[in-house]
């Protein structure tokens, strides 16, 4: 089984049901019997090894049929987004935000609603699933549809599950986060319920980009794949 697209799809498939646990009643369950921080140690862990499963079985995966190929444009556009996607991806580890795990004490705090928040309350969230997406669009073969399909459908659908689940543990406090903040990136500002400010994010952004240059050179060696257009 191993080097099959039946192996990817395991492996996509258990990494996506070990994150809707901890949206479900079985969260619970198992915090009852381990505790809080041991849950979260253990959760942790497997997540890490079957990302990883994930990745190794998408490299040795044949490719399989292509349902569609895209041109240059693709690539250009896949190249311009990776900046802002780089930048959510870096604000979302350098700002307090309460829908991060153990992150609940900041959803009183001015900074939650600001910089790379005020954008969207899910930067992370949002960074993988645009990557997957713009991937994606790039890669039409059934084992890169499985892959980002598993891992961009997980991250938007995660935006919703957190949603809910932080709802339910934090009450007023979230439904005053959210009065300031939206899922769907740039909502809250462009309803004028919260306000970019450039003097939060502009160290962010030179990161992000600088992160960005570090990808798209290493990409060959790293993936084995050229990012350049055709």
């Amino acid at each position: 089984m191993t080097g099959t697209l039946e192996e990817l799809i395991l492996a996509t498939a258990l990494f996506v049901a070990i994150h809707i646990i901890p949206s479900s009643v079985l969260r619970q369950k198992f915090v009852g019997v381990i505790g809080e921080k041991a849950y979260l140690g253990l959760y942790s862990l497997a997540s890490a090894i079957l990302l990883i499963w994930m990745i190794f079985a998408f490299s040795n995966a044949p490719y399989g049929p292509v349902y569609w190929e895209t041109g240059n444009w693709a690539r250009y556009l896949l190249i311009i987004m990776m900046v802002p996607v780089s930048i959510l991806m870096i604000g979302s580890y350098t700002t307090p935000n309460p829908t991060m795990v153990m992150g609940q004490k900041a959803v009183k705090t001015e900074k939650a609603r600001n910089g790379i928040n005020a954008i969207t309350r899910h930067p992370l969230m949002w960074a993988i699933t645009l990557w997957a997406a713009l991937h994606l669009l790039n890669n039409g073969d059934l084992k890169s549809i499985i892959f980002f399909v598993g891992l961009g459908g997980l991250s938007l659908a995660g935006t919703f599950l957190i949603d809910a689940k932080k709802a339910k543990e934090m009450g007023e406090d979230w439904e005053e986060f959210t009065a300031h903040t939206s899922n769907i990136p740039f909502l809250a500002i462009l309803q004028g319920r919260a306000r970019l400010s450039i003097l939060s994010i502009w160290w962010r952004a030179l990161i992000g980009i600088v992160l960005f240059f570090a990808f798209f050179h290493l990409h060959m060696m790293v993936i084995g794949v050229s990012p350049y257009p055709l």
